[in-house]
C-alpha cells in the first residue's frame, strides 16, 4: 500500500495498530515473523575470503620456489615451504578474524535507541527491535530508524541528503497526498538515515531493514573499507620496495648464473631472497594495530569511527572545544539571584513560568537547573493556563512561555541579559545598576540569564509574531554556573605541552567565558578572549589576523562556529567538538569532528570521534593514542625494512665478493617465518614513549619514515650484512660451509632479536626502554627463541640443513651479533638526542 496516499487513521487500520502502540506480545512476534530492522549488504563471498591470502604476489613466489623442489627432487624443502605457506595462511585467517570480531563488538557502542510506545508506555527500544506498526516518537537532531507514516508533526522538518541528494531541510506534514510521488516528493514520509533538523514526530513504522528506502539502495551495493590515509603510504612504500627487490632479484639472478648455480637452484634462491625482502606481513599487522587501538581508544571513552581517524587525530594543532559538559560535569546548578528594585513580580515566580519544559524525553540543562531551584523554594503555583510554548530563539536570544492568567494573556521570558535590557523599560539609574550587577556576577564566572514579563493582547506561538518591539519589564537576573571538570585542567594543559592549542568556544557572556578559561589555565590576558558579536563587522581576512592569538570565543551562534573553524583550517589541522544540529557543519568542516555521546544523532553521525563521556580528557587520551599507534607502525615499518634488508644484502654480499651463498633458500625462509611473525604485532603493541606528548604534531604531509630512521635502516643492514660475511667468511675457511652457513644462520637470527630491542624506541635507550613492561613483546622474544632452539638443537636440523656446531662458537658468534647492532643504534639515538635538543632551542 501507498501510506502516503492514506491518512493516519487508514495506515494504523492497515497496520493493525492503534496510537497506543503495539503490545510486546504482539512486537515479539512480529520481530520473529519479519526479522530485525537491519540492513543487509551483498558481503564478502566465503571463497574469496579463502583465497585473499593466496593471492598475492609472494605467495606466487613460494609457490613457484616449492614447485621448484618438487621437480628437482627435493621434497624435504618442499614440504618446508608448503608448511610455510599454510602457517602464512593460518595466521592471516586467525588476524582476520579477530579484526572482524572486534569491530562487531565496537560497532555497539553505536547502537541508536528510540523512544517507542509499547502498550501505551514510552519505552526506550533499540531501532534493530522495531517492527511494522510501532509508534515511535523522534526529536531535533534524531536519525530516522526505519521508514515512518507520519502521525503528528510539530513543526518537523528533515534532512534527506543521503537519500535524494538534497541539501535544504525538508517541511512534514501530516495530510495524506494524492497520486504517484517520488522518494522527494512524499512530504508525509520519513525515511531511514534521514534525520530530524527541528519540530518533534510521532509516526509509525511502515517499512523495515530491507524494505526501506534506504536499505533497497544499500543493499544493491557492496560495503567497502575506505583506505585509510597511512594505509596508502604503506601501500606507496610497499610498491617502492617491491620495485627495489624486483631489481635485486635480477641482479642476483645474474650473478648467481655467473657464478654457475644450477638454474633452479638459482631461481629458487631468488625467489626465497624476493619473499624474505619483502615485509608481506606488514599491511596485514598494521590493521591488526589500527583496530586494537580503535578498541583502546573505546575503553577510554573515545569510540573512533573510522581508521582514518586515527592518523589524523594524532596530528592535530588545535581543538576548537565546547565548554558545556566538555569542560564542565554539564549540571547547571542556580548560584545568587538578583531581583531588581523597581519590579513588580516576583523573581522566582517569573522564573518558573518561564521554563520551558518541552517534550517528555528531555529537557533543557537550563531549564532543568531553573526547575530543581523553584521546585526546592516551594512556590505557590499561581501561573494559570499555559497556552504557549517559545522555544529558544537565536535571533531575539531568549524563550519562555506565554500564559493565560484571570483572562489575560501574560508572556514570560527568560534570555541573553543584553537582549531583555534592551527591550525592557528602564529608566538609566535602573539600567547602570542592572549591568553593574551583570558584571559583578559575570566575573565570577557565572552564566547570567535575565527575567522578564510583558502583557499580550492575544497569545503568540513565536518570536515572530511579535510585530512591534514589546517594552519588557525587566524582572532579576538568575546566576547559574556548570562545576568545572577536576581533570579538564590537567587534559589542557597535556594538550598544550604536546603543542596543540586548546580554544573553547562558547555562548557565554565575555566576563563568564574569561573567568572560566583562566580557571583552566587557558588564558591569562583579557584579550585573548573574543566576543563573537564582533565578527558580523569583520572580514574574512581581518578575522584570520587576531584568531592566532584567540583562546577564547565568547557569545557564539552556530554561523560564527563554521566560520571559524573555516578560518583556523587555512594554518591548522582542527578537531571539533560539538553536540546539536547546529554544530554539524562545523564538525563536517573540521579535520577531525568530534561528537558528545550525549549529542543528538546527527552530530553523532557527523562526528569522526564520539565522546562516550562527554570530556575533554577523552580527546587527550584520544590524541596520545594516536601517535602511540603511528611510533609503532614506524617501530614495524623500522623492524621489518632493516632486518629483511640485512638479510637480502648478505645474500647478494656474497656474490658480490664471489663467497659461496651463506644461507640457504629453507634457511632464509626460516629466519623470515620465525623473526617477521612473532616480533612485528608485539612491537605494534609497545607502549608509547615518555615524551610522545611533549613533540609538536608531525605535518600531515609527512612520510612514515623520517630522513634519520632511514639513515638507521641502512646501518643496521649493513652491520648485518657486514658481520654476516665475516662471519661466514672465517668459519667457512677453519670447518667449511656448512659450519659457517650454521653459524651465519644463528647469527643473523640473534642480530634480529638484538634489533627488537631497538625497535622499541625511536630516541630513547634501549637501557631505559627495559623498564617499559610489554608482555607481548617478550612473549613474542620466547617464541622466536623457542623455535630457533628447536631448529638448532631439535628434529627440525636436518630439514633446515643446520650442521653441528660447537657451542662455544655458538655462544661466541651469537654475543657478538647480539651486542654489534645494539652499539651501533645507541650510538645512532644519542646523536639523534642531541639534535632534538638541539633543535628544541
Amino acid at each position: 500500500m501507498l501510506y502516503y496516499n492514506t491518512s493516519a487513521t487508514i495506515t494504523l487500520k492497515d497496520l493493525d495498530a492503534s496510537e497506543r502502540g503495539l503490545s510486546n506480545t504482539e512486537a515479539y512476534e512480529r520481530l520473529r515473523i519479519y526479522g530485525p530492522n537491519t540492513i543487509k549488504v551483498a558481503g564478502e563471498p566465503l571463497w574469496r575470503k579463502l583465497v585473499e591470502p593466496f593471492a598475492n604476489v609472494f605467495m606466487f613466489v613460494l609457490f613457484m620456489a616449492m614447485v621448484l623442489s618438487i621437480i628437482q627432487g627435493d621434497t624435504l624443502d618442499a614440504v618446508i615451504i608448503g608448511v610455510i605457506i599454510s602457517i602464512s595462511a593460518s595466521i592471516y585467517y586467525i588476524q582476520r578474524f579477530s579484526t572482524e570480531r572486534i569491530l562487531r563488538s565496537l560497532q555497539k557502542h553505536t547502537a541508536q535507541a528510540v523512544d517507542v510506545l509499547r502498550d501505551g508506555v514510552l519505552t526506550q527500544q533499540d531501532t534493530s527491535q522495531l517492527v511494522l506498526g510501532d509508534i515511535i516518537i523522534l526529536n531535533e537532531g534524531d536519525k530516522v530508524p526505519a521508514d515512518v507514516r507520519l502521525l503528528v508533526s510539530e513543526g518537523v522538518r528533515t534532512d534527506e541528503a543521503l537519500l535524494t541528494g538534497e541539501s535544504l531541510p525538508v517541511t512534514k506534514t501530516v495530510e495524506a497526498l494524492r497520486g504517484q510521488k517520488e522518494v522527494y516528493e512524499q512530504s508525509n514520509i520519513l525515511f531511514q538515515g534521514s534525520f530530524i533538523v527541528a519540530g518533534v514526530a510521532t509516526a509509525v513504522v511502515i517499512n523495515t531493514g530491507n524494505e526501506t528506502e534506504f536499505g533497497r539502495l544499500a543493499a544493491l551495493t557492496k560495503q567497502g573499507d575506505v583506505v585509510s590515509p597511512v594505509q596508502k603510504k604503506i601501500d606507496r612504500l610497499l610498491s617502492h620496495i617491491i620495485a627495489a627487490v624486483g631489481g635485486l632479484a635480477v641482479v642476483a639472478f645474474i650473478l648467481a648464473m655467473v657464478r654457475g648455480t644450477e638454474l633452479t637452484e638459482a631461481l629458487r634462491f631468488v625467489m626465497a631472497l624476493s619473499v624474505s625482502a619483502v615485509p608481506e606481513s606488514l599491511p596485514v599487522a598494521i590493521s591488526v594495530v589500527l583496530v586494537l587501538g580503535m578498541r583502546r581508544m573505546a575503553a577510554k571513552k573515545a569510540l573512533v569511527r573510522t581508521m582514518r581517524a586515527i592518523e589524523t587525530v594524532g596530528v592535530i594543532t588545535t581543538i576548537a572545544t565546547d565548554k558545556t559538559g566538555t569542560l564542565t560535569r554539564n549540571k547547571l546548578t542556580v548560584q545568587e539571584t538578583w531581583h531588581a528594585p523597581h519590579s513588580q513580580h516576583t523573581l522566582k515566580d517569573v522564573v518558573r513560568a518561564a521554563v520551558n519544559h518541552g517534550s517528555e524525553k528531555s529537557h533543557d540543562p537550563l531549564d532543568i537547573a531553573m526547575t530543581d531551584f523553584t521546585d526546592n523554594e516551594k512556590i505557590p503555583d499561581t501561573r494559570g493556563e499555559m497556552v504557549a510554548n517559545l522555544p529558544f530563539d537565536q535571533e531575539v536570544a531568549m524563550s519562555g512561555n506565554v500564559w493565560l492568567q484571570k483572562g489575560a494573556h501574560q508572556l514570560y521570558v527568560k534570555g541573553a541579559p543584553e537582549h531583555i535590557l534592551d527591550r525592557s523599560m528602564l529608566t538609566e539609574n535602573e539600567r547602570e545598576e542592572a549591568e553593574l550587577t551583570l558584571t559583578q556576577l559575570t566575573s565570577q564566572g557565572y552564566r547570567v540569564i535575565a527575567m522578564a514579563t510583558t502583557s499580550l493582547a492575544k497569545p503568540i506561538h513565536t518570536f515572530a509574531e511579535l510585530t512591534t518591539k514589546p517594552s519588557f519589564e525587566f524582572v532579576g537576573f538568575v546566576a547559574i554556573a556548570d562545576v568545572l571538570r577536576p581533570e579538564a585542567k590537567r587534559a589542557i594543559s597535556a594538550a598544550l605541552k604536546a603543542g596543540v592549542s586548546v580554544r573553547m568556544i562558547t555562548g557565554d557572556h565575555f566576563e563568564t567565558a574569561f573567568h572560566i578559561a583562566k580557571n583552566l589555565g587557558m588564558v591569562t590576558r583579557r584579550n585573548q578572549v573574543f566576543d563573537s558579536r564582533r565578527m558580523h563587522t569583520m572580514s574574512d581576512e581581518d578575522l584570520s589576523k587576531v584568531i592566532d592569538d584567540i583562546k577564547v570565543f565568547s557569545r557564539v551562534v552556530p554561523e560564527n562556529k563554521f566560520r571559524i573553524l573555516s578560518i583556523l583550517k587555512q594554518n591548522n589541522i582542527t578537531a571539533m567538538t560539538g553536540d546539536g544540529v547546529n554544530d554539524v557543519p562545523a564538525l563536517a568542516n573540521a579535520h577531525v569532528g568530534v561528537a558528545m555521546g550525549s549529542g543528538s544523532q546527527i552530530a553523532k553521525d557527523a562526528g569522526d570521534i564520539i565522546l562516550l563521556d562527554d570530556n575533554f580528557k577523552s580527546i587527550i587520551d584520544a590524541m596520545r593514542e594516536g601517535r602511540t599507534i603511528f611510533a609503532n607502525i614506524r617501530r614495524m615499518l623500522f623492524y621489518l625494512l632493516s632486518t629483511n634488508a640485512g638479510e637480502a644484502l648478505t645474500m647478494v654480499g656474497a656474490l658480490i665478493v664471489g663467497l659461496p651463498i651463506p644461507l640457504l633458500p629453507v634457511q632464509i625462509l626460516w629466519i623470515n617465518l620465525v623473526t617477521d611473525t612473532s616480533m612485528v604485532i608485539p612491537l605494534g603493541l609497545e607502549p608509547g614513549e615518555k615524551n610522545a606528548m611533549r613533540q609538536k604534531p608531525r605535518r600531515p604531509d609527512a612520510p612514515i619514515l623520517s630522513r634519520f630512521i632511514i639513515s638507521r635502516i641502512v646501518l643496521v643492514a649493513l652491520s648485518m650484512a657486514l658481520t654476516a660475511l665475516i662471519l661466514y667468511a672465517v668459519f667457512s675457511a677453519a670447518y667449511g660451509e656448512d659450519y659457517a652457513r650454521t653459524i651465519v644462520f644463528c647469527a643473523l637470527v640473534v642480530m634480529q632479536w638484538a634489533n627488537a630491542f631497538n625497535a622499541r624506541s625511536d630516541y630513547e635507550s634501549m637501557f631505559s626502554r627495559l623498564r617499559i613492561w610489554n608482555g607481548a613483546f617478550y612473549v613474542g622474544l620466547f617464541v622466536a627463541v623457542a623455535l630457533q632452539m628447536v631448529a638448532i638443537f631439535g628434529p627440525l636440523q636436518s630439514l633446515l640443513h643446520i650442521y653441528p656446531v660447537s657451542i662455544g662458537d655458538l655462544v661466541f658468534t651469537g654475543t657478538i651479533a647480539f651486542i654489534i647492532p645494539i652499539v651501533l643504534v645507541e650510538i645512532h639515538k644519542y646523536i639523534g638526542r642531541r639534535l632534538l635538543k638541539k633543535g628544541s632551542r
